[in-house]
C-alpha cells in the first residue's frame, strides 16, 4: 500500500513540523496489551480478532493524532458544562486516575470519562458519562438516528462500563465540532447485549 502522505496537499513548513511531532509522539505510544471497549462494538469480528493479538500498530497521520487531542481537550469543557448545571461529575478515581474497568483476566480493559450523580432526568441515578465530538455530517446523523445506530461502536463502550461497574445508566454528551451544537442521550443497560460482547 503507498504512503498517502505523499498524495496530500504540501502544508507550510511550521504545520509540517507541528504534524511531524504529533506523529511522533503519537506513535511513540505503548501498543495496548488487551482489546479496547473503544471498538469491542466493531462489526468485524476479525478485525477485533486481529487488533487483540496484535497483528498490525495503528499509526496515523500527525493530523489525526491532533484531532485525538482535540476529542481529549473537550472533555474537560463538557465536564466544566455539566457542573454548571449542577451535577456531580467524577473524572478520576481515588488514585487520580482515569476511571478503568477490567474483564476476561484483562485481556478486554476500558478507560470511562467518569461518572455523574444529578443529571436532570434522573437526578438520583449514578450514569456513566461518555463525551464525543462529531463532525456536522456525523452530529446530523447522529440526532436523527441515536448513539445505538448511529455509533455502534460508542453504544457498545457504554454497555461495558455499565456491565463492569453496576451503573444502569449511561450518558452520551457529544459535540457537534463545526456548529458548537451538543446533543445528549440517556441509554439504559442492555444485559443481554453485554453478555453477547463479552462473552
Amino acid at each position: 500500500m503507498g504512503n498517502i502522505e505523499k498524495l496530500l496537499p504540501k502544508d507550510s513548513l511550521i504545520v509540517q513540523k507541528i504534524f511531524e511531532a504529533y506523529k511522533k509522539a503519537g506513535d511513540a505510544e505503548p501498543t495496548r496489551g488487551y482489546l479496547g471497549a473503544s471498538i469491542i462494538g466493531h462489526s468485524c469480528e476479525r478485525y477485533l480478532w486481529y487488533c487483540f493479538r496484535q497483528c498490525c500498530s495503528p499509526s496515523f497521520l500527525g493530523r489525526l493524532y491532533r484531532l485525538f487531542e482535540t476529542g481529549d481537550r473537550e472533555e474537560g469543557r463538557m465536564v466544566a458544562n455539566l457542573r454548571s448545571i449542577g451535577c456531580e461529575v467524577h473524572e478520576f478515581d481515588s488514585n487520580g486516575n482515569q476511571f478503568e474497568v477490567t474483564a476476561l483476566g484483562g485481556h478486554f480493559s476500558g478507560h470511562m470519562d467518569g461518572c455523574a450523580l444529578g443529571i436532570p432526568e434522573a437526578p438520583k441515578t449514578w450514569h456513566v458519562i461518555e463525551f464525543k465530538t462529531h463532525n456536522n455530517k456525523s452530529f446530523n446523523k447522529l440526532v436523527k438516528e441515536g448513539v445505538k445506530k448511529s455509533k455502534p461502536q460508542h453504544y457498545a463502550q457504554m454497555q461495558t462500563y455499565m456491565h463492569l461497574t453496576g451503573m444502569k445508566r449511561a450518558l452520551y454528551l457529544a459535540t457537534n465540532k463545526d456548529t458548537d451544537e451538543l446533543y445528549s442521550e440517556r441509554v439504559k443497560y442492555d444485559r443481554v447485549f453485554c453478555g453477547d460482547l463479552l462473552e
